[in-house]
């Protein structure tokens, strides 16, 4: 079986701060870290819920902003495959941080309390699963959302969409399911993320340039480091490059080191303003060193960030790929 989407994850690095005070940012893979952009449109309040009865003591601690731009957080317990509600903050905007207390048997999903769709499965497959007739008739209207299995076969599963085709329904998911769905399966779509158990548990998910400010004067930049991994067993991504896909803002650039697992960070006494050395940073599309990311292997890929004075805050998203041919 050749590579697909699902086998090629996107991580974060070992130091991704918060602040303009932490130092030596970058680093190595940390493959317990999940990068997302995640939006609550329209704004509303947020649940977690997980897909194994037995998750109960851990807890889920959730920031991010509210409709007029606060930072806000809160932690609520984990009550198994019952939902829990935040009550402190019920009005969500976007997430831009969320962290887990602590290993949990099943996947865990944040998901926007009021669901986007809702119904009955038609069918499914080892990673598909066609949603009711009257779903969405838009290609990748549903990508990035959270599904959840409510009732009939495989009930109380959680995943990813990472794609979704229109005039079939059919979407697929970000990771084989345990049980595939049927044609008794209840499902809930919403917006929200999912904390993986698989191929690596998730602890931690967030945005990157984690409450980014914008300079009094000049130009202001920020710099974070993730990493692509091909996660498949056995299969090598050839012609492999990584391609900027979206750039709303157009104040994003990219660049990569030198070398496949880099574990390089901008520099001890160096915090997320300081550029990483040797790094181009531009748009254009770069090939992975070797052109070739084989089984396990991964590749670092900064991120440049610049600000304006004067710029206004913007809800905004990045979106990089991965590209290349299995071998």
């Amino acid at each position: 079986m050749p590579i697909i989407p699902a086998d090629l994850k996107l991580y974060g690095s070992a130091t991704m701060p918060d602040d303009d005070t932490t130092q030596n940012i970058g680093g190595g893979i940390s493959t317990s870290k999940k990068v997302e952009f995640k939006d609550i449109n329209p704004t509303g309040n947020l649940q977690i819920v997980s897909s194994a009865a037995g998750d109960t003591t851990q807890s889920v601690t959730v920031t991010g902003r509210d409709a007029g731009g606060a930072i806000i957080s809160e932690a609520k317990t984990l009550n198994g495959t019952t939902p829990v509600a935040m009550t402190a903050n019920t009005s969500w905007e976007r997430i831009l941080k969320a962290v887990k207390s602590a290993t949990t048997t099943g996947d865990v999903a944040i998901e926007a309390a009021t669901a986007e769709r809702t119904g009955t499965a038609q069918a499914g497959g080892a990673n598909t699963i066609t949603l009711d007739a009257g779903a969405n008739a838009t290609d990748d209207y549903y990508k990035g959302m959270v599904i959840r299995l409510t009732g009939g076969t495989g009930a109380n599963q959680i995943r990813e969409i990472i794609g979704y085709v229109g005039a079939t329904k059919v979407a697929t998911v970000g990771a084989n399911w345990g049980t595939n769905p049927d044609g008794t399966s209840v499902f809930r779509v919403s917006q929200g993320c999912v904390f993986d158990k698989s191929p690596n548990e998730i602890t931690e998910i967030r945005r990157p340039f984690y409450n980014a400010v914008a300079p009094t004067s000049g130009t202001r930049k920020y710099y974070d480091k993730l990493f692509f991994k091909n996660t498949h067993g056995t299969l090598s991504l050839t012609t492999a490059q990584v391609v900027e896909q979206a750039d709303p803002t157009g104040k994003i650039a990219f660049g990569l080191p030198a070398s496949k697992g880099d574990t390089g960070g901008n520099g001890a006494g160096n915090n997320r303003q300081v550029a990483p050395s040797g790094i181009t940073f531009d748009s254009a599309t770069k090939a992975v060193p070797t052109n070739t990311l084989a089984a396990g292997e991964t590749i670092g890929v900064w991120l440049e960030l610049s600000l304006a004075a004067g710029d206004s805050p913007q809800d905004s998203t990045y979106t990089l790929r991965l590209t290349g041919n299995t071998v």
